[in-house]
């Protein structure tokens, strides 16, 4: 229905500022320390906080809900894409790899539309094709060249279009916390190995809370995003992910100066006509699932 559809945008758009304010807590952390380590402290906490809001919430589950294969592809591809994401982050700005990371809605929602058979209306591809679009003019990957990190945020995009499918193909009866949760713990499951054997390298009580901080942004944003995934279709909240791009270019501005150019900002104009080309289409059609 049209207020699912809704619905599910307003919570991809609040799950993206949350996931953009990890992100900055991250990057600042990663400067000053391993990043491995960053990633299991801030996995750890994450996981916990989740945990004590299911318990307070009173949400039953069964583990043998959490090893389902669809509940542990998804948690691993997060995963994986978690620690691409973060290598990348270490040698490029915030905003331009959010870029580029933006291309994984126009491939959830091409993917929705043959996997499940989700409908995928006129308007609503225009919508998905211009964001697409102010992706590439804002991120040029051209210009960024190859390398290492660019694999890396290649490989995080892929990984993360393979979540989206395997969160739609998630039974209805696992609830998201427990997905959440799940996928939050699987992050310091791949790096504990590494970090028994590199040491851990104490931290100073406000590194700790802006790691903390960190922890929950990420575990709450992913909540919330399963939620929205399983409530409208991908091709539906596809252009409000695009919501993360100027979030972070004026998170990158405000916490490291780096100053938009024109291309970005032009790129940003095509995200915003996208995400608004979208809400009016679930206003005049009332297109849900």
């Amino acid at each position: 229905m049209q207020n699912q559809a809704l619905k599910g945008a307003a919570l991809v758009v609040v799950a993206m500022a949350l996931y953009v304010q990890n992100d900055v807590a991250t990057k600042l952390l990663t400067e000053r320390f391993d990043a491995f380590q960053v990633m299991m402290v801030r996995g750890v906490i994450g996981a916990a906080s989740l945990f004590v809001i299911l318990r307070l919430t009173r949400t039953t589950f069964s583990w043998r809900q959490a090893l389902s294969p669809s509940v542990i592809v998804r948690s691993a591809c997060d995963g994986l894409a978690s620690l691409a994401f973060v290598f990348a982050l270490a040698e490029m700005p915030l905003a331009t790899l959010t870029a580029i990371m933006m291309l994984a809605p126009v491939i959830s929602a091409g993917s929705g539309a043959l996997v499940f058979r989700e409908r995928l209306t006129g308007r609503l591809a225009i919508s998905v094709a211009l964001g697409f679009t102010g992706v590439l003019i804002f991120a040029r990957p051209a210009a960024a060249g190859g390398g290492w990190p660019m694999f890396l945020a290649c490989s995080a995009t892929l990984l993360l279009s393979i979540r989206d499918l395997f969160t739609r193909h998630t039974s209805a009866d696992v609830p998201s916390g427990l997905v959440a949760l799940l996928t939050t713990l699987t992050v310091p499951v791949f790096v504990s190995p590494v970090i028994a054997a590199r040491g851990y390298l104490p931290m100073q009580p406000q590194d700790f809370i802006l790691l903390a901080c960190a922890g929950v942004f990420a575990a709450a944003g992913t909540w919330i995003f399963v939620q929205a995934t399983r409530i409208a279709t991908l091709s539906e909240i596809a252009p409000f992910r695009y919501s993360a791009v100027p979030l972070s270019l004026t998170a990158g501005f405000l916490v490291w100066g780096d100053v938009p150019d024109l291309g970005m900002l032009v790129g940003s104009l095509f995200i915003t006509v996208a995400g608004i080309l979208a809400l009016a289409n679930h206003s005049i059609t009332g297109h849900g699932r």
